[in-house]
């Protein structure tokens, strides 16, 4: 393969449409390509909208595909599309897995070859892998539910698409949404192997200052590191941050060239100005409302029209009005997309009108009215739209979605402006009046040209720059990297991070609204959330303060529906918690929020303060409505949720086949036969279905409800109450689970695991060109990782008899057997095996000591920066006297925070992340094949 094949890669990823000839990449994604293909991203990227710049994604994995076929410099193995718009990094997200798609099922030579380089690159047998392809997509933004499987294969091409916050958290080891142990995991692989594509960087500048820092600190330290590059940062911007040393765009030979660009960026925006008295007024509203719906009638014809309002109130007014306009006879097809929505209502608009949301569009549809929800990302066509008076900036994103193809001659554009130049002190949120008055003097003179808001015309006349909202830009030092990389410590107060990550000071992240019918009993709500928690689809993004606001608001209405409300929050799933006298919630960025349907947070009319929804009666969400509309989209459930739930009070002849001394295995049979009978549910045939096809991989549980005589649960009489049936698939995906459980019904001995551990990390390390002395420091921390579990005390945990050493539980114990195990174990609460491993290890470690104990330390996530025992409560009655002495040096003495510090000092916290970061994601894969 050479980098001519990249045409034919790029035209199989883009086939063309109605007769028009295949799609070929433009001269300055070639170039990009070019520069790629060294190894080394540019700092800058300027491509104007319309000139195709997701195609970055098809850059990278090319480039990938090429260095493996060539054996030249490797670029880094993870893209991060980075941009402060929810809509764009869905549309990146939904690209990205098209690619992925075409990879896992290649359909021509070209598609092929990648495919297969990208697989030896990954390092997984494609027949023998669960991955369906080399290629794996990432979504991380705020409202929806973070995807961690990316952790779990650092040599794996990777793809991720996230808003500013979500990423930047997680480079800064705080990772909003995840569980506090998988923090350093997140940080290590974004600093290392890693670029990052801020687009619209201007917007983002903090965000870029600080990936900018954290790529130079990655390798302050007092070994230098040759493993892969750390992190690279790329800008797409017209107004960098800072003085950059190369940069690709576009430029004047490219549009002169070819054709499909220059119609794409020079055919005319033609701009209208149409005032309105007291534009910004209260009073007004009506009046622009309705200076926008009839703008939108002027401009009918056979396409679809687009709107665009600034507030969420005034957008609901226009597609009132617009409903109740007609045309030729018959009412106007409006569709309105504004506030918070869910994925799953925009493709049930997707579903009802094919193409909406594509440049081929819908030919049913007049007219779509939307907020900032559209005016960036989605690929949209419009014949023309109207929009209020805005900043530059977001104006120009609008501009951007008419004529995008440039299949007209003109696409025009209508504004609906003051009937006089607004003041500083003129508002039309979110925007503020200085920027309003630099927008509306510069649509003035985009007025007087007949290019109008053109691309290729901007360059010459853009935007006015959105004003700073902070003066002072921060630089994160090795002071604040020390103390975030304390992951697993309660410090006094956590890091502030939008001090290093927003361009506003105002907290304003997002997280999720989710709406379910709740069971009446508040444990069983919990359990149904623990159970099945939140998914993508159903989830309603809400910023931060708006989801404040209305919680606190539902709390003075309807207080006993409020305090039924579930948090979500990493793995973490509790009742929400109320503060103050006004009684707020305590939220913060990346949860999510289950509340029942009898909570009226929804909407259409605008005249509360709670977010309107595409459609506010929207379905009702019990745990089979969820798993059923979940089939009907085409998802999967994720390792670890509900494939049924079983009430035995409502089915005595299942709970008269279930018996307390059955193992595992016995209860699963026994469920599966009763599921065959049953032709009441389309779940119930699922679960019965998954139960045959792999009894060993799927986990049925018995529940208990307490018993009111003692409040236990495990009381001889007690009768289970219901049967969860979860995918099997579930030890793979809890780390803390997998390491005491397998599914596998051989024993896994612990010996034999930690070998496999070893030679997995080798040759995962050795993929990754890690120096040869860190590959020996990572076998041997693989090796000595578990050593902890020969503790007697965690052997009695697991179960297993005398003489063997086992690194998990076996299959067919049964749920009575390993509470009481666990009970008569004697270890305290909260021991960690890694912890007694350090101690276990400590002598036989001939690698560099300070690394790899600290490696055996970390393997989960604990011990960053210390451990909560005493080197007594560690070791229990089962030390030796040479263990005491080691033990006490660590744990007693500070030997383990010296250890960490010195460790910091010598690689930098980054890298120690990272090393981190491959040996758990070995043991992970290990664990989850069963060994």
């Amino acid at each position: 393969m050479t980098i001519g094949d990249f045409s034919t890669f790029f035209g199989d990823l883009h086939p063309s449409t109605d007769g028009e000839q295949p799609k070929t990449p433009f001269p300055w994604q070639q170039r990009l390509l070019a520069e790629v293909a060294t190894g080394r991203w540019p700092e800058l990227l300027s491509a104007p909208t319309g000139s195709g710049k997701t195609s970055v994604i098809d850059v990278h994995v090319f480039a990938l595909a090429l260095a493996v076929a060539q054996g030249s410099p490797l670029p880094p193995r993870r893209l991060s599309m980075v941009v402060d718009r929810r809509v764009l990094v869905d549309d990146q997200y939904e690209h990205a897995r098209h690619v992925a798609r075409m990879l896992a099922n290649p359909q021509t030579p070209v598609m092929s070859t990648v495919a297969e380089l990208l697989w030896e690159l990954h390092g997984v047998d494609r027949d023998a892998s669960d991955e369906r392809s080399p290629l794996h997509v990432t979504r991380l933004r705020g409202g929806v539910p973070s995807s961690r499987g990316w952790v779990d294969y650092p040599a794996a091409p990777s793809v991720i698409c996230a808003t500013p916050d979500m990423w930047g958290s997680r480079l800064l080891f705080r990772g909003y949404g995840t569980a506090r142990l998988a923090w350093p995991r997140a940080a290590g692989l974004l600093a290392v192997d890693s670029v990052v594509v801020i687009d619209e960087a201007h917007l983002s500048r903090q965000l870029t200052r600080t990936a900018r820092r954290v790529a130079a600190l990655v390798t302050v330290a007092e070994r230098g590191w040759t493993g892969p590059t750390p992190l690279q940062v790329v800008e797409t911007t017209a107004t960098p941050d800072q003085q950059v040393t190369s940069h690709i765009g576009v430029d004047e030979a490219d549009v002169a060239k070819n054709p499909v660009l220059a119609d794409r960026l020079q055919r005319p925006k033609p701009v209208a100005l149409v005032p309105v008295s007291g534009w910004s007024s209260r009073a007004a509203a009506k009046r622009t409302a309705d200076a926008l719906a009839t703008q939108a009638v002027n401009l009918l014809g056979d396409e679809t029209i687009g709107v665009f309002a600034n507030t969420i109130q005034t957008a609901i007014a226009v597609a009132t009005t617009l409903r109740k306009k007609t045309v030729d006879g018959r009412a106007l097809n409006v569709v309105l997309i504004c506030g918070q929505v869910r994925a799953v209502d925009l493709e049930l608009l997707s579903d009802a009108y094919p193409g909406i949301f594509t440049t081929e569009g819908n030919p049913d549809v007049d007219v779509i009215v939307s907020t900032q929800s559209l005016e960036v990302g989605v690929d949209l066509d419009f014949a023309a739209i109207v929009t209020e008076l805005a900043s530059g900036s977001a104006l120009a994103q609008r501009a951007g979605r008419v004529n995008r193809r440039g299949r007209r001659d003109s696409g025009p554009v209508v504004v609906v402006v003051p009937d006089e130049e607004p003041r500083s002190d003129s508002k039309s949120p979110p925007y503020e009046g200085d920027e309003l008055v630099a927008a509306y003097q510069w649509l003035t003179r985009r007025a007087d040209s007949a290019e109008g808001l053109a691309p290729w015309a901007l360059r010459g006349d853009p935007p006015p720059v959105a004003r700073d909202r902070r003066k002072l830009l921060q630089r994160p030092e090795i002071a604040q990297a020390w103390h975030w990389a304390r992951t697993s410590d309660d410090l006094a107060a956590d890091p502030t991070l939008d001090l290093w990550l927003s361009d506003s000071l105002e907290p304003d992240f997002t997280v999720g609204i989710v709406v379910r019918e709740l069971p009446e009993d508040d444990a069983d709500a919990l359990d149904l959330v623990r159970s099945l928690r939140p998914r993508p689809h159903e989830t309603f993004p809400v910023r931060l303060s708006t989801a404040r606001t209305c919680m606190t608001e539902l709390y003075a209405a309807t207080p006993d529906v409020a305090q039924r409300a579930i948090l979500v929050r990493g793995t973490d799933v509790e009742p929400v918690t109320w503060t103050g006298t006004d009684k707020r919630p305590q939220l913060r960025p990346g949860d999510v929020v289950v509340v029942g349907t009898d909570a009226e947070l929804f909407t259409e009319t605008g005249d509360k303060a709670w977010p309107p929804v595409v459609a506010p009666e929207g379905p009702r969400h019990t745990a089979d409505d969820v798993l059923e509309s979940v089939a009907k989209l085409n998802r999967e459930l994720r390792p670890g949720e509900v494939v049924h739930r079983i009430d035995l009070a409502g089915h005595p002849q299942l709970a008269n086949l279930l018996k307390r001394d059955q193992t595992a295995l016995d209860i699963s049979q026994s469920v599966a036969s009763w599921l065959d009978s049953q032709v009441d549910s389309p779940m119930a045939a699922a679960a019965a279905k998954l139960l045959r096809d792999a009894p060993l991989q799927t986990d049925v549980q018995l529940q208990y409800d307490e018993d009111p005589e003692d409040g236990k649960d495990d009381d001889e009489d007690a009768k289970p109450t219901r049967v969860v049936i979860i995918d099997g698939r579930r030890a793979t995906a809890d780390e803390d689970l997998r390491q005491e459980r397998t599914e596998n019904p051989v024993p896994v001995l612990l010996d034999s695991h930690q070998r496999a551990v070893a030679d997995r990390v080798e040759q995962l390390a050795v993929r990754l060109r890690i120096p040869a002395d860190l590959v020996r420091a990572l076998r041997e921390a693989a090796l000595h990782h578990d050593d902890g579990k020969t503790d007697p005390r965690f052997q009695i945990r697991l179960g297993a008899r005398p003489g063997v050493l086992l690194a998990k539980s076996r299959l067919n114990r049964t749920p009575d057997a390993a509470r009481r195990q666990r009970d008569n174990s004697g270890l305290p609460p909260g021991w960690r095996h890694e912890q007694r491993s350090v101690v276990d290890a400590w002598d036989d470690l001939e690698a560099d000591r300070p690394l790899t104990a600290r490696l055996i330390g970390t393997t989960h996530g604990h011990g960053r920066s210390g451990f909560p025992h005493t080197s007594a409560e560690l070791l229990g009655p089962t030390g030796s006297e040479a263990a005491a002495t080691v033990a006490a040096m660590l744990f007693d003495e500070g030997g383990w925070d010296e250890l960490m510090e010195q460790t910091d000092r010598e690689y930098g916290v980054w890298i120690c992340a990272y090393l981190e970061a491959i040996l758990r994601a070995a043991d992970g894969r290990v664990s989850a094949e069963g060994n």
